[in-house]
């Protein structure tokens, strides 16, 4: 489970943490390998969600001793077709609001470069033109080998309905790491496969 703590005021995303809110937002560790569950505990990464009536905010801290992504520092720009960014280093969180509806669900990714990367899927048909609005940064720490991702997406791209305490969706956070062959997942799907819905954990809303 992913705890996400209710704040009561917006912030945008600038890639550091340092909003006083994080400071209560309960971390989880990403650092099974997806397909068997083994612990990778030199690439724990710890993932932190905060959520308000407007925005679900998500902290990815990301140990690394070296970067693979497509090069050149893209801050802020949106992939808009089936590009392959799972194919370098990512952070990732799939999401599926209603439980009894696993076959909808929606994926975001984030590289260490800026990239990201935002679709819906439906009965396994990936919709590429779809967006949620999605606003987030990165910051990589090559002193401390550590890079970062703060993000905000909206709550009407989520679900229909806003989350009240105790709200639960299905969801799933990955990490890939191209250096150390890792393929991180907060719940393992037991598979080669990210998309696998019926193994997701669970985003739990409280107040």
């Amino acid at each position: 489970e992913l705890e996400a703590r209710k704040v009561t005021r917006d912030f945008a995303p600038y890639g550091r943490l340092e909003e006083s809110e994080w400071g209560g937002a309960v971390p989880l560790p990403l650092e099974r390998e997806t397909r068997d569950g083994k612990v990778r505990p030199e690439l724990s990464t710890r993932v932190r969600a905060l959520w308000s009536d407007r925005f679900l905010y998500l902290g990815y801290e990301c140990p690394f001793t070296a970067l693979t992504d497509y090069g050149e520092s893209k801050p802020g720009e949106r992939i808009q077709s089936p590009s392959a960014l799972w194919d370098r280093d990512v952070v990732e969180f799939f999401v599926a609001p209603d439980p009894k509806r696993l076959d909808r669900y929606t994926e975001y990714e984030w590289a260490p470069n800026g990239e990201a990367l935002d679709l819906r899927i439906l009965k396994q048909e990936f919709d590429f033109a779809w967006s949620s609005s999605m606003e987030w940064k990165v910051q990589v720490d090559r002193e401390r080998h550590v890079w970062i991702c703060e993000v905000r997406i909206p709550m009407g791209a989520l679900a229909e309905a806003l989350p009240t305490d105790g709200t639960r969706w299905k969801a799933n956070l990955y990490r890939i790491d191209r250096a150390q062959r890792a393929f991180l997942a907060s719940n393992p799907t037991l598979n080669g496969s990210f998309h696998t819905p019926e193994r997701f954990g669970w985003l739990v809303f409280r107040k």
